[in-house]
């Protein structure tokens, strides 16, 4: 009887042991296996990806852009399960800030997500309050994506930016060959560009190719921020009557009313912008015929060259916010980048995600276009910047854009 009573205890004892094993734990059998497994259960945590772009204002297209494109791309992180790392289950949320594109607007907006709200990811468009404050984000660890065109952002000191679009400098040798190939008449340009760091910077090279390639430049122009009335900057340019008008580093906004003017005025000859600025938010504002001809760099949405999601994109971007923009690929092509880098890198943490960044046996999916490559750190980008900031300059193709009945069309596809 003793012994019979003391098999039941244990018994007993065994099965309570058991019951508050399982307490607080999950488990799950897979389809593959009979095997039932126990596993601690994922603990949730919100990533913050911050955005300061102007998103009112000349500039507002460009900054409604970012901030679409980059959105989207992250929601699109997320309805496909967000980052697993360990036992922590990480989702994204993107917050956008108005820098107004002014300098000291977005130096705010900076310090508000990063000290304020503990933001370790970037988007950044405006260029002076980065180039002030990126080797201060280094020292913070804040990883930053941006499209300032200075090639002063690829200071050794600034490890944590990356540029993540190809600048005029990388550009500007191959854009102004084709041009003079394709418009052989043309012997003179004037330049007209917002007075501005990136205005300057980019005027400076692009003047340095046109002369290159056998222009002769007539004039060398600047306005301020806030001009809406450009006849008197045109008046003077066309009295010379160039072959070229090249716009430097002007917002899409300015860019429309200047095409505007300068066709009002006359003009017949050809007017370019290096810079992604499309159709679809310029034709509004200028008409398709003062828009006929226009050269940019942007890229037409159109198969074979453009991947099915892409020319999908303005479709989900109106169905989503009610108004597509014109380079709202461009950012989410971007953000599509940072998201790759965390999945590589299996972290959340920008040191390591930069250290893969910066790996340049790494070759990224360019997703634009059909069978794209990206790298950073590459010999273009070495022969460019020299050893102190050439592993953060991505490099991808790009196209030379020419709007035609109000659309835009591939003209040509370059590899820097």
């Amino acid at each position: 009887m003793k012994k019979l009573l003391t098999s039941i205890f244990v018994l007993l004892l065994a099965a309570s042991l058991i019951g508050g094993s399982l307490v607080g734990c999950s488990s799950k059998t897979t389809s593959t296996t009979s095997t039932t497994s126990t596993t601690t259960p994922l603990t949730e945590a919100t990533v913050l990806i911050g955005v300061t772009t102007p998103l009112t204002g000349g500039a507002a297209p460009w900054g409604i852009s970012m901030k679409q494109g980059v959105e989207m791309a992250f929601a699109d992180f997320n309805s496909t399960g967000g980052l697993t790392v360990g036992n922590t289950h990480y989702t994204f949320k993107v917050e956008a800030l108005d820098d107004k594109y002014d300098p000291n607007t977005s130096t705010n907006a900076i310090r508000q997500l990063v000290y304020s709200e503990g933001a370790q990811f970037l988007f950044v468009f405006e260029s002076s309050s980065l180039l002030a404050m990126a080797s201060t984000l280094a020292q913070q660890k804040v990883l930053q994506f941006t499209v300032v065109y200075d090639d002063a952002i690829l200071n050794p000191a600034n490890t944590y930016t990356f540029r993540t679009v190809i600048p005029p400098s990388m550009k500007v040798t191959s854009f102004y060959k084709w041009l003079v190939s394709q418009y052989p008449g043309s012997k003179t340009m004037a330049h007209l560009s917002m007075n501005n760091i990136s205005g300057t910077s980019m005027t400076e090279e692009e003047l340095t190719a046109a002369k290159a390639a056998g222009l002769t430049v007539t004039d060398e122009i600047y306005y301020d921020a806030g001009t809406t009335d450009f006849t008197p900057f045109l008046t003077r340019i066309l009295n010379k009557n160039p072959d070229i008008l090249s716009l430097g580093a002007c917002q899409v906004g300015d860019t429309a009313l200047i095409v505007k003017t300068a066709r009002g005025l006359g003009y017949k000859g050809v007017i370019n912008n290096m810079s992604p600025v499309g159709a679809a938010d310029m034709v509004p504002i200028a008409g398709n015929d003062a828009m006929e001809g226009f050269i940019s760099t942007n890229t037409a949405m159109v198969a074979p060259l453009v991947s099915q999601t892409f020319i999908d994109l303005a479709n989900r971007e109106k169905s989503t916010y009610g108004t597509a923009y014109g380079n709202t690929w461009d950012f989410y092509s971007q953000a599509t980048q940072m998201v790759e880098a965390m999945q590589r890198a299996k972290s959340v943490d920008p040191t390591v995600i930069k250290n893969i960044l910066e790996d340049s046996t790494q070759v990224w999916p360019y997703n634009m276009f059909v069978g794209g490559k990206a790298t950073f750190g590459t010999s273009v980008a070495k022969t460019l910047y020299g050893n102190a900031g050439y592993l953060n300059q991505i490099v991808n193709p790009y196209t030379v854009s020419i709007i035609k009945k109000g659309v835009d069309t591939n003209a040509a596809v370059v590899n820097p």
